[in-house]
């Protein structure tokens, strides 16, 4: 007769397993989680933009520094510092309007965060819009924009808007800012006007030095803007340094011609926070 086989021990600790295996998922679940969570904007920033620069060749071409916003698929969006926008989302689609300008101007300055994003968004849209009067207009020469951490700068030549030692606008200089005032009227940052000058002693009756003209000329413009289109005089601030901020040499007339000119700054915020209220 043959010997029956005792029954199998039953295992009552199988559980332990499945329990093992869960824990394991939960803990790299909120390993993943934290590790998202603490991700650094700027290293993210960088590699984002480093492989769009590897697989959008229209960023960057070949021999430049700068990075394009205007147009192509492989346009970027830039936030602040070296942050990226997600593709394909609204603000891209806004940032894209940005015209073409270097990676050192959007960088400088602007504090991190979503209200740094819609800035940089809003000011580069005014930098378009005057950018594109100054090709419908032919003012090329007369007006320049440029970013600086700052903020927004449009510079307007002394050619194009006053005579040489007067602070009274030529009737071609108030055509100019009439085409310009539409687009600043649209800013709701602050917008200081700086008046400079060259390095050529002047004196008369009206201006004992340059530091009077060149108060006077940013002092025209503000109540130019204010008489005649209404902004807000606590918009507006205007300020002269005369030729002690120069932004060429002033040892040949080219250079004393580009630093004849009044700017009209329009601030970023946390610019803004820090002038007199």
């Amino acid at each position: 007769m043959r010997k029956k086989k005792p029954p199998e021990h039953v295992n009552h600790e199988r559980w332990l397993v499945s329990y093992a295996d869960f824990i394991t998922l939960l803990f790299a679940f909120f390993t993943t989680m934290y590790a998202i969570s603490t991700v650094d904007a700027q290293k993210m920033g960088r590699m984002v933009l480093s492989m769009r620069a590897s697989f959008d060749s229209p960023m960057f071409p070949p021999g430049s520094d700068t990075l394009s916003l205007s147009s192509g698929q492989g346009a970027a969006s830039v936030v602040s510092g070296d942050v990226i926008e997600n593709i394909g989302t609204p603000k891209e689609k806004a940032m894209r309007e940005y015209s073409v300008t270097t990676l050192k101007e959007l960088k400088a300055n602007f504090a991190p965060g979503a209200g740094a994003k819609r800035e940089i968004v809003a000011l580069g849209k005014i930098r378009k819009s005057v950018e594109s009067l100054v090709r419908d207009k032919k003012m090329e020469g007369k007006v320049n924009t440029r970013m600086e951490g700052r903020g927004l700068v449009i510079s307007l030549g002394e050619g194009g808007f006053f005579d040489s030692g007067s602070d009274q606008l030529k009737p071609e200089g108030r055509a100019l800012l009439d085409s310009l005032a539409e687009s600043l009227l649209a800013a709701e940052n602050q917008i200081r006007v700086e008046g400079h000058t060259d390095n050529v002693p002047i004196h008369n009756a009206r201006f004992p030095s340059n530091w009077e003209l060149s108060t006077a000329r940013a002092t025209s413009i503000v109540s130019y803007l204010v008489g005649r289109y209404g902004f807000s005089p606590e918009k507006l601030s205007a300020a002269g340094y005369g030729e002690f901020r120069p932004i060429a040499p002033n040892d040949t007339p080219e250079g004393r011609a580009r630093n004849r000119r009044v700017d009209i700054v329009v601030l970023n915020s946390s610019v803004a926070r820090n002038e007199p209220r």
